[in-house]
């Protein structure tokens, strides 16, 4: 079983779903609404790993709106790129969103040799490569056209594409087209076929629950699941 982080409560294999406070985040999240759960989707999502079995951890994402400098590259990129998953929490909650986070169920915990392959296609293959964003399967995705997306390109991964891909990879999404999942559509798919349950969200309250430790001025504190 993966062990989370003492400073974070984020273990390698967690997916975390952003609820951006901005209109285009909002507009995301409204347009990609269902009526299965969860009904209102997130407007970006993100994969936790770490550049080695037990070391630091990682927020890898693929976005053309934050303006850290990536981890791994050193420079800001629009793409596949990967930060300090509390700083970028802090962003999202700083500016009034949450960030709900799912995690692997009981009987689907990635082995080691798994977490190894996720870090060679995430880190090594893609962020190392500056993949760039796709933003003509963004919007396609969130819509009701699917059937004009072309067959996978993974030279350009949105960011709900770029977790599909890898986890289709692993064999732990249908082996269909990546890029038809919005981040909505592949969160509510691996809650559906049992891959991850939700397990607490980081936002901005004013009776936090439990602080998260951080040097910035947000509290942040985090919800478990009941």
């Amino acid at each position: 079983m993966n062990t989370a982080t003492a400073n974070s409560g984020l273990a390698p294999g967690d997916v975390a779903a952003c609820y951006g406070a901005d209109p285009i985040s909002r507009l995301i999240s409204y347009g990609t609404a269902s009526l299965v759960p969860p009904m209102l989707g997130p407007s970006h999502v993100a994969f936790i790993t770490d550049l080695t079995h037990g070391g630091r951890p990682l927020w890898v994402e693929s976005t053309t709106s934050c303006r850290r400098r990536c981890l791994i590259n050193g420079t800001t990129t629009r793409g596949a790129q990967a930060h300090d998953p509390e700083r970028r929490i802090q962003d999202y909650c700083q500016a009034g969103g949450r960030v709900d986070i799912y995690s692997p169920t009981d009987l689907r915990h990635y082995s080691p040799a798994e977490l190894r392959r996720i870090r060679e296609i995430l880190i090594a293959r893609f962020v190392r490569n500056n993949i760039h964003y796709d933003l003509r399967g963004a919007i396609i995705s969130g819509t009701r056209l699917l059937r004009l997306l072309p067959g996978d390109d993974i030279e350009r991964l949105f960011c709900s594409e770029l977790i599909a891909a890898m986890l289709a990879a692993l064999g732990r999404l249908n082996n269909g087209i990546a890029g038809r999942y919005s981040p909505q559509r592949l969160i509510r798919e691996l809650v559906r076929t049992g891959v991850y349950e939700f397990s607490h969200s980081y936002q901005t309250d004013k009776k936090p629950v439990q602080k998260v430790p951080s040097t910035s001025a947000v509290d942040l504190s985090i919800k478990h699941r009941k």
